[in-house]
């Protein structure tokens, strides 16, 4: 396979049609919209996810990007994503997510030992620990994997929004637009993060029980 630019791969992870994608996740839309929030404040729930959840998972990959370029323990990064996951649904759910970024991983960087590794776990781990270790083999930079993990987030979101209340699709983009404007002042710490305690503890308690009401759902169209 002829080399990738680190660009070129950090726009391949952000797609959401990646074998992760869109489909499957809907960043919390979902739950939401099943426990009644209205459509027309779905754009203050997003922004709610992008500030709390969102940080946690893009601080997560860059610790564990640091880790994997500084011989660090991936184990510890995941033990401290664990421990600001607090719903056992969001967890199940990225470790799922996990499964596909794993598969392209494998592709992408068919030598990475800590994939080759992941891959036989019965359990896998969460997707940013997997996005920060392709990060690494890629060299994406700290900042550019930031945006990144915000921006596929925030995109698996409003994708799920067309299915579940139909919009102008342009409405959405700007709506990616705006949430991503919105948190990119604080992306520059997220980045500058080397460590696993140094990965934000952000919560959103009511979009956590959301999730774990929507995981004993057998009426839903995606995973999260």
């Amino acid at each position: 396979m002829p080399p990738l630019s680190a660009s070129t791969a950090a726009l391949l992870l952000a797609d959401a049609r990646l074998p992760s994608g869109g489909h499957a996740h809907s960043a919390g839309v979902e739950p939401a919209v099943m426990a009644g929030v209205d459509a027309a404040h779905l754009g203050a729930f997003l922004h709610g996810r992008a500030a709390t959840t969102t940080l946690v998972e893009a601080g997560t990959a860059v610790a564990a990007r640091h880790a994997r370029l500084a011989g660090g323990d991936l184990d510890a990064v995941e033990a401290a994503w664990a421990a600001r996951t607090p719903s056992k649904a969001q967890r199940d759910a990225a470790r799922l997510l996990a499964r596909g970024y794993l598969r392209v991983g494998g592709m992408l960087l068919p030598g990475d030992e800590a994939i080759a590794s992941w891959r036989q776990r019965p359990t896998p781990p969460p997707r940013p620990c997997v996005l920060g270790v392709i990060a690494a083999g890629l060299d994406i930079a700290p900042l550019e994997l930031a945006r990144l993990v915000v921006y596929e987030d925030m995109q698996a979101a409003t994708a799920a929004v067309l299915k579940l209340e139909p919009r102008d699709p342009l409405e959405l983009v700007s709506l990616v637009v705006e949430l991503c404007g919105r948190v990119e002042g604080r992306l520059a710490a997220i980045a500058a993060i080397t460590g696993p305690a140094d990965i934000p503890a952000l919560t959103a308690p009511q979009s956590e029980a959301w999730a774990e009401a929507h995981a004993r759902s057998n009426r839903r169209l995606f995973r999260a």
